[in-house]
């Protein structure tokens, strides 16, 4: 099954289009034909997150500047100087090659023209196994998550991952956010959508998300507080999204400098 990336440009470039990518010039607006919304799973129950408390605030676009492109996903800091998010977004759209990390920024607390902290990556690191493809299949999307370290501390308080994978049962009650290219500067949750299906590595998920929302945080509530516990990475033909659970990824979490880099 190929899927939807669901990385994005809105104010710029490398348009991913359904089953696919496309480099194309920047550009704002959508066009009239293209596929607007490839992670809505039924009716859009996305609402507006008008917010900078916790764990909101920890929740930034990963937005990388290049020649001919500029591109936008979401992020999640996890400690002062770590970010999660897609493996792909990582990488250039157009040309297959990954990005220079003085290029990639994360930008925390986006919240219209306003934003609470910015810096640049001082180096990546990818699951094993990680090959970018404009083409993704379900074996592709299970390794797509990679952590920015960046080059300088944030002073905003980091997301908490979760402690232990929760128990997995069908409907397990999930919590989703990003920044979309609908409304690229202000962040939204899906905060009442299910895990499907638990395939060990991959979680399919009603939760409801678009174009710059790959490496959106998923979160469970343990212990009365919303905590990371999967990373969006794609969606399959509006029929569910895509995210990649802690027990593939926890242990990127060790990655916390850029020694022997």
């Amino acid at each position: 099954m190929l899927l939807n990336l669901l990385s994005k440009c809105t104010l710029g470039a490398a348009l991913l289009i359904a089953l696919g990518a496309a480099a194309t010039k920047a550009q704002d607006k959508p066009g009239k034909s293209e596929k607007f919304f490839p992670g809505i799973i039924g009716e859009d129950n996305r609402e507006i997150i008008d917010s900078w408390d916790k764990p909101w605030n920890a929740i930034g676009r990963v937005n990388v500047a290049g020649f001919r492109s500029r591109s936008m996903c979401s992020g999640t800091l996890i400690s002062d100087r770590m970010v999660i998010t897609a493996a792909h977004c990582l990488y250039n759209a157009r040309t297959g090659k990954a990005h220079v990390p003085s290029k990639i920024n994360f930008v925390a607390g986006v919240r219209r023209d306003k934003f609470i902290a910015h810096t640049t990556a001082a180096c990546t690191y990818l699951l094993d196994g990680y090959t970018f493809t404009s083409r993704p299949t379900l074996k592709h999307a299970a390794t797509d998550v990679g952590v920015i370290i960046l080059s300088k501390p944030l002073d905003v308080p980091p997301m908490s991952v979760i402690s232990n994978s929760p128990e997995v049962t069908q409907n397990l009650d999930l919590t989703s956010a990003g920044y979309a290219r609908d409304r690229p500067f202000l962040l939204a949750a899906d905060k009442n959508c299910k895990l499907l299906k638990d395939r060990g590595n991959l979680w399919l998920t009603s939760c409801d998300t678009n174009y710059g929302g790959s490496g959106g945080p998923v979160m469970v509530d343990e212990g009365g507080e919303l905590k990371l516990t999967a990373i969006m990475v794609a969606s399959a033909q509006n029929k569910f999204s895509i995210a990649v659970p802690k027990n593939t990824w926890a242990h990127l979490l060790e990655k916390t400098t850029c020694e022997g880099k």
